[in-house]
């Protein structure tokens, strides 16, 4: 695994731990993810009454280590709510997946990676479940994750536009945001950090401080259903107090007409006027690398706000509450820089000719099909994503007369699904090309529970060429090759993509790509 990709990150430990330089902090319950009680009624020692339980609350993880730059993590187990009658921990040695696991009587723990952490695919990360028994022969477990490369955190608050007669959460509750970006299979976190492969996530919290007005549970301190959100009322210009749908619908043509903006300000500077951050300063929204601002679906049914809208490479969008990633995700797309994916079905470079759009492509979170929560190889590729990973990326330039086979891997897998003896990345060359670019990017499809769960062009190649105009890269797609022995040619530039076979079992195509004389 090449040094560059052993990036050095701080260990989280939020729960009963030790810091690294030593020391241990305490935790309430409420924070806790898992909760174990054991009794004893058989106990004859312990005082009259005494039960035996206990109440065993670790973190999870407990700690983050990083494969060949935070390989080493300590801390202090802590058992609750027990009586004389209730066991303690015991010294003991247990021999992880991919580290080791040292337990002493005090509670205090130590987890050192071992060599099998090496054998992980870099960008992969995985868990390692360390089991161990109390005096009493119960048996407890803590979880570690392992990581090989450290993504970057981009900070999200969301922030919720009500009106009198209509409100986010009577939509979209607090609880469903948190799935949607943390929890679910396919969730929004989910979905950019293996896009990525491993290099980009989100941060459910800016601070850690519970007591800020901008920590939103779902549920009564539940941390799993927890966002960062500001909630605000929009207020009546003309008649004071709150603003009702119907108000701003029979004003929509003058005063209300310019689809939320002023709104979305006036949000800002209210909440930057009325709380404080961790530091009892004003809030600044901008400390958040996105601010997505939500709006009742009534909103957008009465004409006066749109589905979504994204300032690219910005920190900001606008949509209306929905029940599935898809808009979420497409305006937080546009955030980090890219543009859509069209369908360009004559490849003539423009997505807006009779049947085509500039949303179009199936199989894309920037383009409009639902459930889709892939970036495309050429969306990758401008963001950088698979320049730390060169075994994933094969480049073809153009040779006259000549035709290569190549296997592909599906689009779909993730760091640690791939094989590490094939490209996911194939661009080939198209100088002169009737689209006007110089490459294609061919994909191959398969279903998968994060990137693909409805699916898309499911064991499928799928043609693609990447317009990269003044900081906004559009992909569009030209061509799908869903049989053996289809082919897609574009005459202009000599070359004939052609489909020769799929292998379900190595979640492969195989392609081969001809130049004319």
């Amino acid at each position: 695994m090449p040094d560059t990709l052993k990036l050095l990150t701080a260990f989280s430990l939020s729960i009963l731990l030790s810091a690294c330089g030593g020391g241990s902090s305490s935790s309430s319950s409420d924070e806790s993810t898992e909760t174990e009680t054991s009794t004893d009624s058989g106990d004859t020692d312990g005082a009259e009454g005494d039960t035996g339980g206990y109440t065993f609350n670790p973190s999870s993880p407990l700690a983050t280590l990083i494969v060949g730059a935070q390989e080493y993590a300590s801390g202090t187990l802590t058992l609750e709510d027990t009586d004389s009658a209730s066991p303690s921990f015991q010294s003991s040695s247990v021999a992880g997946d991919y580290g080791d696991f040292t337990l002493y009587e005090s509670g205090n723990w130590e987890y050192q990676l071992n060599t099998n952490a090496q054998n992980l695919n870099n960008g992969e990360s995985a868990e390692d479940t360390i089991s161990f028994q109390l005096t009493d022969s119960s048996t407890l477990s803590v979880v570690f994750s392992v990581q090989t490369i450290e993504a970057s955190e981009s900070s999200i608050v969301f922030i919720f536009m009500n009106f009198s007669d209509a409100s986010v959460e009577d939509d979209l509750s607090i609880s469903q945001i948190a799935d949607m970006a943390f929890n679910d299979t396919d969730s929004l976190d989910s979905a950019y950090h293996e896009n990525s492969l491993g290099q980009l996530k989100f941060s459910r919290h800016l601070s850690n401080d519970t007591s800020l007005d901008q920590y939103c549970y779902g549920e009564n301190n539940d941390e799993s259903s927890s966002i960062d959100c500001f909630s605000y009322s929009i207020t009546d210009s003309q008649n004071g107090g709150v603003l009702s749908i119907e108000d701003a619908e029979s004003r929509s043509g003058t005063e209300y007409s310019d689809s939320g903006y002023t709104w979305r300000d006036n949000a800002t500077l209210w909440i930057e006027s009325n709380y404080v951050d961790s530091n009892t300063q004003p809030v600044d929204l901008s400390d958040w690398r996105h601010r997505v601002y939500i709006f009742p679906e009534a909103a957008a049914r009465a004409g006066l706000v749109g589905t979504g809208v994204a300032s690219v490479g910005g920190r900001w969008s606008m949509i209306t509450a929905d029940s599935d990633q898809l808009i979420m995700g497409h305006e937080l797309g546009h955030n980090i820089g890219l543009g859509h994916a069209g369908n360009d079905n004559n490849n003539d470079g423009d997505t807006n000719d009779s049947g085509e759009n500039e949303y179009g492509s199936d199989g894309s979170l920037m383009g409009n099909a639902w459930q889709s929560r892939l970036f495309g190889s050429g969306h990758r590729d401008y963001m950088g994503w698979y320049d730390a990973f060169p075994g994933y990326t094969e480049s073809l330039e153009a040779v006259s007369g000549t035709t290569t086979n190549i296997e592909l891997q599906a689009i779909e897998l993730t760091a640690g699904e791939l094989s590490s003896s094939l490209p996911q990345l194939l661009k080939v060359e198209s100088a002169g090309s009737r689209n006007g670019e110089s490459h294609y990017y061919i994909e191959y499809h398969i279903e998968h529970s994060i990137l693909n769960p409805r699916p898309h062009h499911e064991n499928s190649v799928t043609i693609h060429y990447l317009i990269d105009s003044s900081n906004n890269a559009t992909a569009n797609q030209v061509a799908t090759l869903s049989s053996a022995g289809e082919s897609f040619t574009d005459s202009s530039a000599g070359v004939t993509i052609e489909l020769l076979s799929t292998d379900n079992s190595n979640n492969s195509a195989t392609v081969s790509i001809t130049y004319d004389e």
